[in-house]
């Protein structure tokens, strides 16, 4: 027997008015363990590249990473760190997160242990190079408002797939309610706000603050 829907609960009363819809919104059920799965996924795939790039010589990643450079056109958009490129990059990741709804949380996943992945590469070798608290002051910043949008965005991908097989086997009256679906659209543009003003932070702010902490010399040429 499937579970009562909000609409069900509520009744049909003012069922499709904003207001309404914003009364009878929860929120924080979409930060339920699937935020924790997101978490351990990208954690888990962080501390993996961390070790991996930490049993490497700090001599042949900084040749690699000299390499790579010196191969990047002199029109690459990537030495020089610009709002709008930054902004679009990461709203792009936002949104392969966040396609783990239509994709049976596949994209969702890819994109954690990825961007994990990433990010556990960049702190060991530059952690190697400075201290932990140049790598602190460098991605806290806008660490924690971008990651946390990508986290939220990753409990979506996860919990829509959950929720349309919990339909498909019987257990709900359907998919989604028309409250989630609002739940939804406002939870998405407050992670695409928290993205714009991460991306500003990164690079704006993040660079002073280093030199602050660190002086001009911290981070690694």
């Amino acid at each position: 027997m499937g579970t009562r829907t909000d609409e069900q609960v509520e009744g049909p009363r003012s069922s499709g008015t904003v207001r309404s819809l914003h009364r009878r919104a929860r929120y924080t059920r979409w930060f339920r363990w699937h935020l924790v799965a997101s978490l351990v996924l990208f954690f888990g795939s962080a501390f993996a590249a961390y070790a991996v790039v930490g049993s490497v010589p700090v001599e042949q990643l900084s040749a690699l990473v000299e390499n790579v450079q010196g191969e990047m056109p002199n029109d690459s958009p990537l030495p020089e760190l610009s709002f709008v490129p930054l902004l679009l990059n990461n709203l792009r990741a936002l949104l392969l997160i966040g396609l783990g709804a239509v994709t049976g949380g596949l994209l969702s996943v890819f994109g954690l242990v990825v961007n994990g992945a990433l990010v556990g590469a960049v702190v060991s070798f530059v952690v190697r190079q400075s201290s932990w608290v140049v790598v602190l002051a460098a991605l806290a910043p806008h660490g924690v408002l971008e990651l946390s949008a990508f986290f939220v965005a990753a409990s979506i991908g996860l919990r829509v797939p959950h929720r349309v097989v919990r339909y498909l086997l019987g257990w709900d009256d359907r998919p989604l309610t028309r409250v989630e679906l609002f739940e939804l659209a406002v939870v998405s543009v407050v992670l695409v706000a928290m993205i714009v003003v991460a991306a500003y932070i990164e690079v704006y702010v993040t660079m002073d603050i280093v030199e602050w902490v660190a002086g001009p010399d911290a981070l690694p040429g």
